[in-house]
């Protein structure tokens, strides 16, 4: 609660696992922001005495610490917040991310007067482990989102977008009572925020688009791309079809493209794993709605003999790993006002 004992209008919530420095920054930029009216969830799955120190050090009443005696992983963390949250509005920032002075006002603003409006979300910029911006990575980010075309504005509904990944969790205010934060079923997994999204585009809801970056989002290295893509994959088609199923959304053609589109990720990434026969069928699924040169690729090489696919599959992702690094060094090597 605020000072004056009402709810505020606005509740972050800050999971977080053993990064203090971090979290310093990440704090930092939700106490300073413009808008005043709000409150912070650190949401700590470590009980770190490290961690307590720097959220004591900002002596600000409007910060609660939640500390996890155990682990309790990260989608119950972050899910706990938002349950513990009393704010009409809701957002997530993670501890390595940070807002820009004026995030909350500006996403805020739109729900003035439209109680249709479930959210309102923006563009990321993305930053390295330094903070430096990665020009050429958030382009790409843009583009694999939609966001790239995508007008300013009012959404009706929207669906579509958020099931093509238009609307990120990093960067979206939503309306605490548009979601049953009881009914978050484990199975949407490291994929949770696309759960969350798709949740509150539910019934032709309305959201807000704003085209301008108010969060810098931190990306930690070319593997962090790579790691835990199954599960997250696996958790991200299971949401997708419970969604269409539940006729609470119009568009299911745009929810069959982005399975399809996932199918083909999966379908690599089964082969990476040596499961020739799961990346054929994933392929094959991916196929039957969106025949692309990737999916294709991926249904040739699961049909070669003796695992020769699988070695093929790894030999490009230890290329695109490298190849990747080098791009993400390159961005961030020093240069002359730093």
């Amino acid at each position: 609660m605020t000072a004056n004992d009402r709810p505020p209008l606005v509740s972050v919530v800050v999971p977080t696992y053993k990064r203090p420095a971090m979290l310093r920054e990440a704090l930092g930029s939700v106490l300073g922001q413009t808008l005043r009216d709000l409150e912070v969830i650190v949401c700590d799955n470590a009980d770190d005495p490290e961690t307590r120190e720097v959220v004591a050090s900002f002596d600000d009443d409007r910060i609660t610490y939640v500390g996890r005696p155990e682990n309790i992983g990260m989608m119950a963390n972050a899910i706990d917040g938002f349950r513990r949250a009393t704010g009409e509005l809701v957002i997530k920032l993670d501890d390595d991310d940070a807002f820009e002075p004026d995030a909350l006002e500006t996403l805020a603003a739109p729900f003035a007067d439209r109680p249709e409006l479930t959210a309102s979300f923006c563009d990321l910029q993305l930053v390295d482990v330094a903070g430096h911006e990665l020009a050429e990575a958030t382009t790409t980010l843009q583009h694999d989102t939609h966001r790239e075309s995508l007008p300013e504005g009012l959404h009706t509904p929207f669906s579509a977008i958020a099931a093509q990944g238009a609307v990120t969790l990093a960067g979206a205010l939503l309306r605490r009572s548009a979601i049953d934060w009881d009914a978050v079923p484990a199975q949407a997994g490291t994929s949770y925020d696309l759960f969350l999204v798709v949740s509150a585009a539910e019934y032709a809801a309305s959201s807000w688009y704003v085209r301008r970056p108010l969060v810098r989002y931190r990306i930690h290295g070319a593997n962090d791309s790579v790691k835990n893509v199954v599960p997250s994959l696996e958790a991200s088609q299971w949401i997708l079809r419970e969604a269409m199923a539940s006729g609470r959304h119009g568009d299911a053609d745009v929810f069959r493209q982005r399975m399809a589109q996932d199918d083909a990720r999966l379908a690599r990434e089964y082969l990476l794993l040596g499961d020739g026969r799961r990346a054929r069928r994933s392929a094959l699924d991916s196929l039957r709605v969106r025949p692309t040169p990737a999916a294709i690729s991926v249904a040739l090489l699961s049909m070669l003999p003796l695992g020769m696919g699988t070695r093929v599959s790894r030999r490009r992702r230890e290329a695109y790993v490298v190849a990747a690094g080098r791009r993400v060094d390159a961005a961030t090597a020093p240069t002359t006002d730093h």
